[in-house]
């Protein structure tokens, strides 16, 4: 309820803030749809920055967990300000921030443990116009985890990282 009630208030302000915006997107993360997810990023701003807010969530595949023990699941929002170099497509660096709450799983014995994570960090990314509306854009973000406790069900350590990468390709629409 907290999560959502904080979602709702962020959501109009931005929305004010972007009825003055010259250009106006929306992104999707097809890899959440994939595995169980959701992504959805609306942007705006102009030639110089893009503000960015988002939802986001899904189930870590394996393959990106780096405990076999675990299964983890994330859903939560964030922001984005990007500096785009004078240009709407084509080479960005910006920062992020970021809630999620996340749900560790011990895959023996089901049991499971919920808390929120809060990140900050830079990113980076290379935006194309693929056409004169649809985006592709790839990009990185090195998350600073605020809090980064090591989780422990059942006597098995889950060992949380202070930092992680977090890789993506964004499909959007440019109105």
């Amino acid at each position: 309820m907290k999560n959502t009630i904080s979602r709702m208030a962020f959501g109009l302000m931005v929305s004010t803030l972007a009825s003055n915006a010259s250009a106006l997107d929306i992104e999707i993360d097809p890899t959440a749809y994939l595995f169980g997810g959701h992504s959805v990023h609306f942007g705006f701003g102009g030639d110089n920055f893009r503000f960015d807010i988002g939802t986001f969530g899904m189930e870590l595949p394996d393959a990106f967990n780096s405990d076999e023990n675990y299964d983890l699941e994330f859903d939560g929002f964030g922001v984005k300000l990007d500096y785009l170099f004078g240009r709407y497509d084509g080479w960005f660096v910006g920062v992020e921030a970021n809630s999620s709450d996340v749900t560790y799983t011990r895959k023996s014995t089901s049991e499971t443990a919920t808390r929120t994570q809060v990140s900050v960090g830079p990113r980076f990314g290379y935006r194309i116009m693929y056409t004169e509306n649809i985006t592709i854009t790839p990009w990185l973000g090195i998350n600073l985890n605020l809090e980064y406790d090591d989780v422990i069900l059942d006597g098995e350590r889950y060992e949380s990282e202070a930092v992680t990468l977090f890789p993506a390709v964004h499909i959007g629409w440019k109105l």
